[in-house]
Parts: structure tokens; C-alpha cells; sequence
């Protein structure tokens, strides 16, 4: 029998429960580029190249073992990577995931 008083939290992953993830973070990232391209215009031509910040987004875990499965610091990281890589000031990966964070927050429910 389960003893209830142990148990201390539950933990529920919503994504693709209550709405589906991938055109969430889709929208997300085109509010990331349209953001990136008024604030950071050097990136521009490398968002354009077909699954080059995919590319850069799943290096990270090797690149960045320290940060885990931290999606968010990854994420960051990756856009500072690409930032980087532009020629662009990589100190505007904060307010550039800032701007990702509050438009994968925005679901639209199943």
C-alpha cells in the first residue's frame, strides 16, 4: 500500500498533456529571431541557414556538461554561442532569452 504522508512532491510534465510543445517553442523561436533581428542583425544570416541554431542548441550539452539537463541555461547558452558567432555583443543572450522564456510561456491548450 502507498503511505501518502512520504510522499513530498509530484511532478507532472505538461508539455504535449495539456498543449502541444513543438508549436509552442516553434512561435517561440520566431519571436526569438524577429527579436534578435532588430537588437542583433549580424545573426540574421546565420538564423536564415536551415538547422544551424538546432546544431548549436544540441552541441551544447557537450560544450557545457556543467549546466545538465538545464534546457534553460542551455538554451541561453546556445544563443549566446550564436551571438558569438555573428560578431554580435553576447552579453544580449539574457535579455534574448528573456524574450524566448515569455513567448514559450504563451500555449494554446489541446
Amino acid at each position: 500500500m502507498i503511505d501518502f504522508f512520504k510522499i513530498k512532491a509530484i511532478s507532472l510534465d505538461l508539455d504535449d498533456t495539456l498543449w502541444p510543445v513543438w508549436p509552442t517553442i516553434g512561435r517561440a523561436e520566431e519571436t526569438l529571431a524577429l527579436w534578435l533581428s532588430e537588437k542583433a542583425p549580424g545573426t540574421v544570416p546565420l538564423c536564415a541557414i536551415p538547422g544551424y541554431q538546432r546544431e548549436i542548441r544540441e552541441a551544447m550539452p557537450g560544450l557545457r556538461p556543467d549546466l545538465g539537463n538545464d534546457l534553460s541555461a542551455l538554451r541561453r547558452e546556445a544563443i549566446r554561442v550564436l551571438l558569438e558567432r555573428a560578431g554580435e555583443d553576447p552579453a544580449l543572450a539574457e535579455p534574448a532569452f528573456d524574450v524566448f522564456f515569455e513567448a514559450r510561456q504563451k500555449v494554446i491548450f489541446f
